[in-house]
């Protein structure tokens, strides 16, 4: 009979602990495109999440664009009132998108042109940096699940262009990254940048009056098709576009922490595999940009030196203008740090 209660007591104890195991449901924005390398990516992370922590852990993904872009996913997640729960736990935002979050932490010291030209230099800097850039996402509430290169700022024209002058006369805006930042910065260097809301972009790069091209990444240009109205594009790497995930502490902490490591790896992987495949995905882009009509203007390294020196004098009035936005002294030690991978 001793044997039976106890066993009967186990059975509830079991029971209640599985009824107050409820379902966490990881509400999270994603600025990746439909069916991009980042949108495939973390749907299979989101079934490793939930794989890992038996059930308990589910992902739903909403468009950023969708919710009204980056500045409004920002709100979303902050809860209207104390108490409440904030429409979003959590959010992959591009550099634009995390420095409105945690201005602090300096991401555009990272997107600053010709600092980093190549994958390998972008994951020495963050081996050094990496740490320091997080403690700042840390400290303003959210955890840092992962980061990784989007891509790399290129330019893309309806007319063509053979010197760094003639680029800076024609008129452009910036295809899906909202950032008076990046755009003034742009401008301060001497380009004939306007400023296009991101919702009338496509019909301004239509239009024979609008805007004669624009700033992006090859994998926006093509997903978003708007190689489609434009005849040439720079294939070369000016600076790298970063992408975080976020999650905010109070929903990440209402994860059991023994699942934590396992999913934070799960999404580690995620990225290694975005990572190792981008040049093969800029590639693909720039193979299929160029069956449908498009020109790839490549700058031999002379001119393309020329061009780095020209930004390298535009530097320190970008800073003036914008203090808060770039750390200089990382910026300088940065340089120090992949001039040897450069000889």
């Amino acid at each position: 009979m001793r044997k039976f209660l106890t066993l009967v007591a186990a059975l509830c104890i079991a029971s209640t602990s599985l009824a107050g195991a409820e379902e966490i449901v990881l509400k999270i924005a994603t600025v990746a495109p439909a069916r991009s390398p980042w949108d495939i990516e973390l749907k299979k992370v989101a079934e490793e999440w939930n794989r890992i922590t038996d059930g308990l852990v589910t992902v739903k993904t909403y468009n950023m664009n969708t919710l009204g872009g980056e500045k409004a996913g920002i709100q979303k997640l902050k809860a209207a009132r104390p108490g409440q729960q904030a429409p979003l736990d959590g959010a992959i935002f591009t550099m634009i998108g995390l420095h409105e979050l945690v201005p602090d932490a300096y991401i555009y010291t990272l997107a600053l042109p010709f600092l980093l030209q190549n994958q390998q230099e972008l994951d020495k800097a963050l081996s050094v940096y990496g740490n320091k850039i997080e403690s700042k996402i840390n400290a303003a509430g959210y955890e840092l699940i992962a980061w990784t290169n989007v891509g790399w700022l290129s330019f893309y024209t309806k007319e063509p262009y053979k010197t760094l002058g003639e680029l800076k006369k024609i008129k452009l805006a910036v295809a899906g990254l909202d950032s008076p930042i990046l755009s003034d910065s742009f401008k301060l260097s001497g380009f004939n940048v306007v400023d296009v809301p991101s919702q009338k972009f496509s019909q301004m790069l239509k239009s024979k009056n609008g805007i004669s091209g624009f700033f992006g990444v090859h994998l926006l240009a093509y997903v978003g098709g708007y190689y489609k109205d434009i005849s040439y594009a720079l294939d070369t790497k000016l600076c790298p576009i970063m992408a975080s995930f976020v999650i905010s502490k109070a929903s990440w902490d209402k994860i059991p922490k023994k699942y934590h490591a396992a999913m934070k790896e799960s999404m580690n992987q995620a990225r290694k595999r975005l990572n190792d495949a981008l040049d093969d995905s800029d590639a693909d882009c720039v193979r299929k940009m160029e069956a449908g009509g498009v020109t790839m203007i490549r700058p031999s390294k002379e001119e393309l030196k020329k061009w780095e020196e020209e930004f390298s004098v535009n530097i320190n009035d970008i800073h003036r203008a914008f203090p808060n936005a770039f750390d200089m002294e990382m910026y300088q030690n940065i340089q120090k740090l992949v001039a040897p991978m450069r000889k």
